[in-house]
């Protein structure tokens, strides 16, 4: 016996009400199904996307660990970040790597074989050979991470795409039947309904955008058309299912770009954006200026009030940051007590203006505790440099942004200082 002779026996109504009755059951046991993997999935993803912006700055600790051995001179900034520890880099290198593969582990990835291997002779582990292979491996292990990371972002966002189409499948199931048995007295359902498939079969999931078109396109042809109240109501769920689904799209493209501390944007995404505005900037008369901001006698603040009140302090920057910048302006958490702000078609003049407004409001705050502080105030050095006056390529450029903070510390800090008055001291000087 056939489906459609198995139909036929059941009463129009009858059919319709078990047909309705299995598809109810199929889309609960679908969201149940779908909220469990989702949750699963969230959870995946921060932990991974959390490991790689981990592995990003324990790499950037190593490029100061390389430094350290061509600069001694600049050993003081592994003791102010992680206070407390050996004053040997090597010894805060361990303790990072160590806290990192804990992290790597819940996260489900290998710890890294070269330095754990040799994690028991910690003297010779960082020599030049060994340096170099661990720094090969650990940007490997990076890639790894980041593709695993957007790998499981892909999936959370394919699996809400397979949930979409599977209530799709449901609603024409219904509507065929229910069609079928009944499509003289229900014109005002199966037209609509027809009309609805067909918006929802031009959804690409590759294309974030089309899910927002779609239930614009729905809205409008649900004004438009005369519809039953059923049709009407599976469309506005549906419209608002979507709208769920732009929004946690939105939710995770910020996860990518934003310091969950400061919400500012991280490093990898002011990396991405600070190669694009100097590429631009290479055109006849552009520029682009990045400004360094870096907390003054921030260690000290940590050691007297605790971490938990650094962090406070973190947040109350990055909203006094965020609210000088223009809305053309990047402004970025570039990592520890480090801010970096990219001024997209900005001059030199002009970003030292808006860098010494900043740090005179920043002067003037009340920061809690701040009376412990060296004059009795939390303050912070800013350091421009602006491409491509003052440098050749994006690298060149954060380099003399970060001389210029240096100089601003040295020369007493709370103050600001440009690349370009730099060349000016030392050509004045000779």
């Amino acid at each position: 016996m056939t489906a459609v002779s198995a139909i036929k026996k059941f009463a129009p109504l009858k059919a319709i009400v078990v047909t309705g009755i299995i598809s109810i059951v199929l889309v609960l046991a679908g969201t149940v199904g779908l909220l469990v993997l989702q949750g699963k999935l969230h959870e995946d993803v921060e932990k991974k996307q959390a490991c790689y912006l981990d592995l990003v700055a324990f790499r950037g600790k190593l490029i100061e660990f390389e430094l350290h051995r061509t600069h001694p001179e600049s050993h003081h900034l592994f003791s102010e970040e992680l206070p407390g520890l050996s004053e040997e880099p090597a010894g805060v290198i361990l303790f990072m790597y160590d806290k990192l593969a804990v992290e790597m582990k819940a996260a489900g990835f290998n710890n890294l074989p070269v330095l754990h291997a040799a994690r028991q002779n910690s003297p010779a582990m960082l020599a030049l050979e060994n340096f170099e292979l661990f720094r090969f491996e650990l940007d490997n292990t990076i890639q790894k991470v980041d593709l695993e990371s957007r790998g499981a972002a892909d999936k959370l966002v394919d699996i809400n795409h397979f949930f979409l189409f599977f209530i799709l499948a449901i609603l024409l199931s219904l509507s065929i039947t229910a069609g079928w048995l009944l499509h003289n007295n229900y014109r005002q359902t199966l037209i609509p309904l027809a009309q609805l498939a067909s918006q929802l079969k031009l959804i690409n999931r590759n294309i974030p955008e089309s899910i927002h078109d779609t239930a614009e396109e729905m809205k409008k042809e649900l004004t438009e058309t005369d519809s039953s109240s059923d049709i009407t109501q599976i469309a506005e769920s549906i419209m608002s299912f979507c709208g769920d689904i732009e929004a946690k799209n939105k939710k995770l493209d910020e996860l990518h770009i934003r310091d969950e501390k400061t919400n500012l944007y991280n490093y990898r995404h002011f990396k991405e954006r600070l190669i694009t505005e100097v590429e631009r900037a290479k055109l006849p008369g552009d520029r682009v200026s990045l400004v360094m901001i870096d907390i003054d006698h921030f260690k000290r603040y940590n050691d007297a009030n605790g971490h938990i009140a650094g962090d406070k302090v973190l947040e109350l920057l990055a909203g006094i940051i965020s609210s000088q910048c223009r809305t053309t302006d990047l402004p970025s958490r570039f990592g520890g007590e480090e801010f970096a702000l990219l001024f997209p078609k900005t001059d030199s003049l002009t970003a030292w203006e808006i860098a010494e407004r900043l740090r005179k409001i920043i002067s003037i705050e009340p920061f809690p505790h701040e009376k412990h502080q060296p004059e009795g105030q939390l303050t912070v050095s800013i350091g421009i440099a602006t491409f491509p006056a003052d440098a050749t390529d994006w690298y060149t450029l954060i380099n003399n942004a970060d001389r210029a903070l240096y100089k601003a510390k040295s020369a007493g800090r709370n103050n600001v200082v440009t690349f370009a008055s730099m060349n000016t001291d030392s050509t004045t000087t000779g």
